[in-house]
């Protein structure tokens, strides 16, 4: 019993470690982001990375800025349909829903084999039926 007890509190430790080096980890992609979108404005990967950040933080506004101007400026076509699955997350983080549809859709005509975007999809269609 003392074995299991020690070994749960390692694992918790380990995962209270983990999260922290990813809190620390986000904080310095931020600041490194923001740094290459103000040094390169035109750069579309730095503009989606960054966003990627605000994501994460659920910063959909200020992620969908940066999604959006990415996709002015060019971004690559290997990165269009997390592209449009990443835009789908900040429609629906802001309640529209049916851009966020959309998105998926758009998403899913890129790569037809994107599950999560599939799986994703179909819970959003649910959210919309009446």
């Amino acid at each position: 019993m003392k074995n299991r007890i020690t070994l749960f509190i390692f694992a918790m430790m380990m995962l209270f470690a983990a999260d922290t080096r990813a809190a620390e980890n986000a904080a310095d992609s931020k600041k490194f982001y923001e740094a290459a979108v103000k040094a390169q404005p035109g750069n579309a990967n730095a503009h989606f990375d960054l966003g990627n950040v605000y994501l994460m933080e659920k910063r959909y506004e200020d992620a969908l800025i940066h999604y959006e101007k990415a996709g002015r400026l060019g971004l690559a076509s290997s990165r269009m349909d997390s592209y449009y699955f990443n835009l789908s997350v900040c429609y629906a983080g802001l309640d529209r829903m049916d851009d966020a549809v959309k998105s998926l859709e758009e998403c899913i005509r890129i790569n037809p084999r994107h599950e999560e975007a599939r799986n994703l999809l179909e819970a959003y269609r649910y959210k919309l039926s009446p």
